[in-house]
């Protein structure tokens, strides 16, 4: 998306759509707009994404029916890519490999726009401290909040995961204990590597794993 359409895009989103109005004024906006809603948008799915801890493909399924066609699945299991492999146009590329602190991925630095853990943030999986080597997989990003609001989150520099509650992390898992968890995250923020996106910082859910709260954090990567 060119720089001139994102702003296009902005000030629709802004100063249209979003700003303050009677509720029968917001109703008449969206008749005009509802038969060219979505191309008014552009939504591409053409983003490069990495789906980390993809086991066997449930997010990538979900990506696929939203319409991300160019998605790569990284495991460190490689009988869970096996059932992966199987499906359909879901995956481009399979890679068999652990996310640690002090190894790098087989992934040259700034391959991808969107970096995604559905699973894999959660205890006895992924260390909070292995993340810089997702963040250094992925491209540096420049993206505004409305377009997360419309599913364009996926355009690049976002590294995204869900993970269960806090309480429920640190009943399983010492690595949650003293708020090592969300000190960590605030590490690579000192250090420039990425910011965090307003609203999901996190954002709980309240029915995510066994109907359980859970929490969504997107983060942008700065380099």
């Amino acid at each position: 998306m060119s720089l001139a359409k994102l702003k296009e895009e902005e000030e629709f989103v802004y100063n249209v759509l979003l700003a303050e109005k009677p509720i029968n004024k917001q109703i008449e906006l969206y008749k005009e707009i509802a038969s060219n809603y979505d191309e008014s948008f552009n939504q591409t799915r053409d983003s490069r994404i990495l789906d980390v801890g993809a086991g066997t493909g449930r997010s990538g399924k979900l990506l696929n029916l939203l319409g991300y066609k160019n998605v790569d699945a990284l495991d460190g299991c490689e009988e869970m890519l096996h059932h992966s492999q199987k499906l359909t146009n879901v995956y481009k590329n399979f890679i068999t490999a652990l996310v640690v602190v002090d190894q790098e991925l087989p992934i040259a630095e700034n391959t991808y726009d969107v970096a995604l853990m559905s699973g894999s943030a959660s205890p006895a999986h992924i260390d909070v401290a292995a993340y810089k080597q997702i963040i250094r997989v992925v491209k540096p990003g420049n993206l505004n909040w409305f377009i997360i609001i419309n599913y364009e989150l996926l355009k690049g520099g976002i590294v995204g995961w869900i993970v269960e509650d806090s309480d429920t992390c640190e009943k399983l898992s010492s690595r949650f204990h003293n708020n090592n968890y969300i000190r960590t995250l605030q590490k690579f923020v000192d250090e420039g590597l990425w910011m965090p996106l307003d609203g999901y910082n996190p954002k709980r859910v309240p029915n995510a794993t066994l109907l359980k709260p859970a929490d969504i954090f997107f983060y942008k990567v700065l380099k």
